[in-house]
C-alpha cells in the first residue's frame, strides 16, 4: 500500500466520524425521546473518532520520521523498529482516548491494562515470543535485507524483519516466513551480500589424464566466469579418488551468493567447454557394462568454409586459392563459452585466430578498447612474429573460432618467400604502426615488420 493512501483512509474515516458524532449530538433530545442512549452513542462515535485520528497520526509520525528523515540521512530505517513505535505510539494514545472519554484515570488504565496485558500474554506466548525474537535478531544485527541465510530446510535471500517473522526469497522464488522464535532458537548459516562467500563444485575426469593437465584447464574456465570474484582468484584441486574417475573441485569465491546458482552453472557449463576442447573426457559410471567412447560432438567446419573465411583476412588476402586451401587444412577449430579468456596479455602464443561465431572483447587491463564479431581476427603479430600477446581476448557470448598456426602458414611463405613483403605491408596498414616503433615512419615500420617475420620464418 502506498504511503499517500495509508494517509488518506484513515483520515477519511474520521471525517466521516466526525459527523455522525457532531450529528447525535445535535440530536441528543431526539434520540432520548426515542429511547437511545444519546450518550452512549455519542461516547462510542467519539471513541471510534479518536481511534481514526489515532491511525492518522501513527501513520503520519512514521512518514515524518522515518521516510522522510531517513531520506534526507540516506539511511534506511529497518521495518522491525517503524512496527514497534507505531504500536507503541498507538497503545500510548489508545490509552489516552480510553481515560479522556470514560473519564477513568490513565494510571488506573494502565492498571487494568496490565490484568488484560497478564491475560493476553498467556494466549499470545507465541506471538510475543516472535516480537521479542525480532527485537533481538535486530539488536544483536545477526542478518540484513539482501543476505542469503539457511535454518532448517530453508534457505533463501532475507528480504524483510518484520515483527512476527523474517521474509525468505528461495531460490525456487517462493516466498517463505520463518517465525522469528525459530530462527532465535535453530542454527543460522548466514552469507552475508558483499561479503567472500565461498563455494566448491565437484566433477569427475578419467583417471588417464595427469592432474597437472586438468588444473590449470579448470581454474582458467572458473576464473572468467561472471560473479567470480578476482579478489580471491578461483582455483582447481584434486578433492578424492572415486569410483569411476579422479574427482576435482573447483573452489570460487563470490560477492553475491544469492546468485550462486548461475554462477555454478555458467562454470559446469565453461569447464565443459574447455575439457572438450583439450579432449579431456569426463568419467563414465563404472555401473556400465560396456564403456563406450563418446564422440566429442565437434562442431565442425569443413576445410571450404575454413578457407573461405581465411579468404575475408586482409592480411593473408595475398595468399592465393590454394594456399588458403593449404593453412585450412592445418588449421583448428576452437569453441569458447562466454566468459572465457581465448588469449591473455603477456602470454606467448604463434597463431592467430578468425571468429567464426560470436561477439569477443579485447581488453587491455580492466578497459575493454573493441569488439570483434563474424569475420575479424587478432593475434596476428604472435603469427607473424612470435611476440607476446598484447591484450586479453574474453568471450562474450558462446564463440567459435578457427586457429592459424606458424606451423600452417610456414610451409607457404617457404615456398612462396615473396609474400612476405605483401603480408607486412598488410599488417603494418592494419596496425597503423606499432606499439613499440610509433615514432618510426611507415616505411620504416614496414621494413622493420618484414625482417621480424623473414627472421621468425627463417627466410
Amino acid at each position: 500500500m502506498k504511503r499517500g493512501s495509508r494517509l488518506i483512509v484513515p483520515l477519511l474515516f474520521a471525517v466521516a466520524l466526525g459527523a455522525l458524532h457532531w450529528i447525535l449530538v445535535q440530536n441528543a433530545a431526539v434520540l432520548q425521546r426515542r429511547g437511545i442512549d444519546a450518550e452512549l452513542a455519542g461516547s462510542l462515535t467519539r471513541f471510534l473518532l479518536d481511534v481514526a485520528l489515532i491511525f492518522f497520526v501513527v501513520r503520519l509520525l512514521d512518514l515524518l520520521l522515518f521516510d522522510l528523515f531517513s531520506r534526507r540521512r540516506q539511511v534506511q530505517a529497518p521495518a522491525l523498529l517503524r512496527e514497534i513505535v507505531s504500536i507503541g505510539l498507538f497503545i500510548v494514545l489508545l490509552v489516552w482516548a480510553v481515560s479522556s472519554i470514560w473519564g477513568t484515570g490513565f494510571t488506573a488504565v494502565l492498571a487494568t491494562g496490565t490484568v488484560v496485558a497478564a491475560v493476553l500474554g498467556l494466549a499470545m506466548q507465541e506471538t510475543l515470543g516472535n516480537l521479542f525474537a525480532g527485537i533481538a535478531l535486530h539488536l544483536d544485527d545477526s542478518f540484513k535485507v539482501g543476505d542469503v541465510v539457511r535454518t532448517g530446510d530453508h534457505l533463501g535471500v532475507v528480504e524483510a524483519v518484520r515483527w512476527r517473522g523474517t521474509r525468505l526469497r528461495t531460490f525456487t522464488n517462493s516466498v517463505v516466513i520463518v517465525p522469528n522464535s525459530l530462527l532465535a532458537r535453530e542454527r543460522v548459516e548466514v552469507f552475508p551480500r558483499n561479503n567472500l562467500n565461498a563455494r566448491v563444485l565437484s566433477i569427475s575426469l578419467d583417471y588417464n589424464v595427469a592432474p597437472s593437465a586438468v588444473l590449470p584447464i579448470l581454474t582458467q574456465a572458473a576464473s572468467n566466469v561472471d560473479g567470480v570474484s578476482t579478489q580471491v582468484p578461483a582455483y582447481a584441486r584434486v578433492g578424492g579418488f572415486g569410483d569411476s574417475g579422479l574427482t576435482y573441485e573447483i573452489k570460487y569465491h563470490t560477492l553475491d551468493y544469492s546468485q550462486r546458482d548461475r554462477i555454478d552453472a555458467d562454470i559446469r557449463k565453461a569447464a565443459w567447454y574447455a575439457l572438450r576442447r583439450n579432449e579431456i573426457p569426463i568419467a563414465f559410471p563404472v555401473r556400465l557394462h560396456q564403456r563406450y567412447e563418446v564422440p566429442l560432438q565437434r562442431k565442425e567446419l569443413d576445410a571450404t568454409q575454413i578457407a573461405g573465411r581465411l579468404a575475408r583476412i586482409d592480411v593473408l588476402s595475398p595468399l592465393s586459392v590454394p594456399e588458403h586451401e593449404s593453412i585450412a587444412s592445418m588449421a583448428r577449430v576452437h569453441a569458447f563459452s562466454k566468459g572465457e579468456t581465448i588469449i591473455r596479455e603477456g602470454q606467448s602464443g604463434d597463431s592467430m585466430f578468425a571468429v567464426h561465431e560470436g561477439v569477443v572483447a579485447v581488453r587491455i587491463g580492466t578497459e575493454e578498447v573493441a569488439r570483434l564479431g563474424a569475420g575479424d581476427f587478432f593475434g596476428e603479430m604472435a603469427l607473424l612474429t612470435g611476440e607476446n600477446r598484447a591484450a586479453d581476448v574474453v568471450a562474450l557470448s558462446d564463440v567459435l573460432v578457427i586457429e592459424i598456426t606458424k606451423a600452417a602458414l610456414q610451409p607457404v611463405l617457404q615456398q612462396h618467400p615473396g609474400l612476405v613483403e605483401a603480408i607486412s605491408s598488410k599488417v603494418t596498414e592494419r596496425r597503423g604502426s606499432i606499439e613499440s616503433l610509433r615514432n618510426a615512419s611507415t616505411e620504416e615500420a614496414q621494413q622493420t615488420v618484414l625482417s621480424r617475420i623473414r627472421s621468425y620464418f627463417g627466410l
